[in-house]
């Protein structure tokens, strides 16, 4: 009978310690301490991970589920909602180089509406998508300056307005980051110009008109009067004709006010 029970009482014991390790804060890929339901982990626990990261918080099933916070190895933080072991709803990031996105997340990426403070004092208040600044938004820089628009991967892409801190603002089309299109751009000082963009310089067909009332309607090349045009003062005398590096340059025609007309050549803004 003796030898009969001893095995047994054997067996029985070994089953009580292979539960007891289901039930350890020991398993595959680290440590963990907390709380658990028909064996999985769920409730409040912590996770330590063998790579040195940790997750302090909600799970269920298994997986953190619900409201917790993680510290990944490299450094960076996260705190907010998760679901099925993704970063989803709302949370806040902080980034090892000192930036902190606040907002929302879909399956682990920045994703919907939220705040990303930038460490040299940038901020960008708007629309992300799949962990990128994509959308509608608003950026404000540490200098003062201000874009509100659209952006693509971070960057300045199609219809926005900038606001510079002297006061100047430009509403119009964005590409890659600079002024390119259609735009309008008002000066702090009353001026206009109202034409196309090439690489934020006023390059093509526009309108520059002064504040004192001078107008020139015609082709710019980096920002300059250059190619044919028309200049209009204020006091209704025009001239017709030829323009470089903002100069009159070539044949043209000057129109007075008066309805009288000549003939002028110019080289590089002298009269000939």
């Amino acid at each position: 009978m003796k030898s009969f029970l001893l095995p047994f009482f054997i067996v029985a014991i070994a089953c009580c310690e292979i539960s007891a390790q289901d039930n350890s804060p020991i398993y595959v890929n680290g440590k963990y301490e907390g709380e658990y339901k028909d064996g999985k982990k769920e409730g409040l626990g912590r996770a330590t991970y063998f790579d040195g990261s940790m997750y302090s918080g909600e799970w269920k099933n298994d997986m953190r589920n619900g409201v917790g916070r993680a510290v990944f190895k490299d450094g960076s933080s996260y705190y907010g909602d998760w679901k099925n072991d993704t970063r989803s709803g709302r949370g806040s990031y902080d980034f090892i180089n000192g930036d902190k996105y606040v907002g929302q997340f879909e399956n682990n990426e920045m994703s919907g509406w939220g705040t990303y403070a930038y460490a040299n004092g940038n901020k960008y208040v708007g629309e992300m998508f799949v962990g990128s600044i994509s959308g509608k938004g608003t950026l404000y820089y540490a200098n003062g300056d201000r874009y509100e628009g659209a952006f693509t991967n971070g960057i300045k892409t199609g219809q926005g307005k900038y606001y510079y801190r002297n006061g100047n603002i430009y509403d119009g089309y964005f590409a890659a980051d600079k002024k390119e299109g259609f735009g309008k751009m008002t000066f702090s000082n009353g001026d206009q110009y109202i034409g196309q963009f090439t690489a934020n310089k006023r390059t093509g067909k526009g309108i520059f008109i002064w504040a004192n009332g001078d107008k020139y309607e015609g082709a710019f090349a980096d920002g300059k009067m250059d190619g044919q045009g028309i200049f209009t003062w204020a006091d209704g005398d025009q001239y017709i004709g030829h323009w470089s590096n903002n100069q009159r340059d070539g044949q043209g025609k000057m129109v007075h006010k008066d309805g009288g007309q000549e003939l002028l050549v110019f080289e590089n803004g002298e009269k000939k």
